[in-house]
């Protein structure tokens, strides 16, 4: 990641308690400058909004494409169509790494990502785009992380990994190596994986089984 990739101000896509959290853990970085909020829902629709920043409506700030950068702070898998929908208007995506981290050299990660406090990324490991990483999640050497996908905190996974776009790991959750988990698909948490998980299916237990087929991301 190129180390001027901040260089521009942040908008935090998503009004949610969320953005308070993200700019709580990310305001000691020297080089970001968070702006406002965007919010993309009616008025009757809206949860609890952050008060730390100017809420902003997300179909008044195209004006904002080339000076800002957007982060979307959701962790539903909603998240794929609003930020889909930024892209095409022309939007470009920061990361944002959280300084405690230990993050191999040899690993890649996608645009658009959030890396939490003292996540720890072995070697060879390739995060996609608009990933969302937890809290002291441990993620082994050689794994892969399809974009759009959220790891809860205090997560584990081994090396040799693959998780596909769009999956949900909860809270506390194991993923032994050289585990495969489909598009779509959600570990529940504290689940111990051990073998391979079809795309859009519900897991959960140690060891963790099949509790729903075809649900996938919504």
């Amino acid at each position: 990641m190129p180390k001027d990739h901040l260089r521009k101000p942040v908008l935090l896509a998503g009004a949610t308690a969320y953005a308070d959290v993200v700019i709580d853990s990310f305001e000691c970085l020297s080089d970001l400058e968070i702006t406002g909020i965007l919010d993309n829902q009616t008025p009757s629709e809206k949860r609890q909004l952050p008060g730390l920043r100017e809420i902003l409506d997300d179909g008044s700030i195209d004006h904002m494409i080339k000076s800002h950068h957007v982060v979307c702070v959701l962790a539903s898998t909603h998240r794929r169509k609003w930020i889909e929908d930024l892209e095409r208007r022309g939007f470009s995506f920061a990361s944002l790494i959280h300084p405690s981290c230990t993050i191999s050299t040899r690993t890649a990660i996608g645009a658009g990502c959030i890396l939490d406090v003292e996540t720890v990324i072995a070697g060879f490991t390739q995060i996609g785009a608009h990933v969302r990483i937890g809290r002291g999640i441990r993620l082994g050497h050689h794994t892969h992380v399809g974009r759009y996908s959220t790891l809860h905190p205090g997560c584990i996974i081994s090396g040799q990994v693959t998780i596909g776009e769009q999956v949900t790991i909860g809270t506390g959750s194991v993923v032994t190596d050289n585990v495969q988990i489909g598009d779509g698909a959600v570990i529940a948490a504290g689940s111990v994986v051990t073998k391979k998980v079809l795309p859009g299916s519900i897991v959960r237990g140690v060891p963790a089984r099949l509790v729903k087929q075809n649900y996938g991301p919504v």
